[in-house]
């Protein structure tokens, strides 16, 4: 009988070795598969990194794009771009803005340029009284900086160019709130319609 177990064993000895092989085989091919798997994830993750870094960008694209806002022919900057409080002086970031508008409106150049300034209704402020009798004043002081600034542009024609102060005059929003006296706080530029 030990001889039929070792002959049987003996028998029996190339499938064992063969199935481990298999098995050995089958756990390379799984751990090729892992592998893969992870450097797969990898590259998501660096993926996510990207889009998480695209999305970023495109968030802050939006909140350029709120800072100015086209309306039909009307583009609407606000003062806080523009200017600083009580200033008329255009602010580095402003010019920036103003050249980016002076790119996409220069193809108009035969269509006049209305520059209209408004402020809130806040009256102006113990140290600016002397410079601006009042929020007209500021509003039209700062329509002309922004006319200005724009007529040295290349192509700018000062003929088709003009400037106009509403004052508090005209609000978008109501003046009760500071988010509201914020939008309208604004320069706002438009281009006549070719007529």
């Amino acid at each position: 009988m030990k001889r039929f177990s070792c002959w049987l064993l003996l028998l029996s000895l190339p499938f064992v070795l063969t199935a481990c092989a298999g098995s050995n085989q089958l756990l390379a091919e799984k751990d090729s598969e892992i592998a893969r798997l992870r450097a797969e994830l990898d590259g998501q993750q660096a993926g996510a990194g990207q889009l998480d870094a695209d999305l970023k960008r495109l968030l802050a694209d939006l909140e350029a794009e709120r800072m100015l806002r086209v309306e039909g022919n009307r583009i609407i900057m606000p003062n806080a771009v523009l200017f600083a409080s009580g200033s008329v002086t255009i602010t580095d970031e402003g010019k920036g803005v103003l050249d980016d508008t002076w790119k996409a409106i220069s193809k108009y150049s035969d269509r006049d340029i209305l520059i209209e300034g408004h402020t809130d209704n806040v009256p102006i402020a113990q140290k600016y009284q002397g410079t601006y009798k009042s929020n007209w004043e500021l509003s039209c002081a700062r329509s002309l900086a922004v006319l200005h600034y724009l007529r040295a542009k290349k192509g700018a024609k000062p003929a088709h160019l003009g400037a106009l102060g509403y004052g508090e005059y005209r609000p978008r929003a109501d003046n009760s709130t500071e988010d509201g006296r914020k939008q309208n706080r604004r320069v706002v530029l438009v281009v006549a319609r070719q007529g």
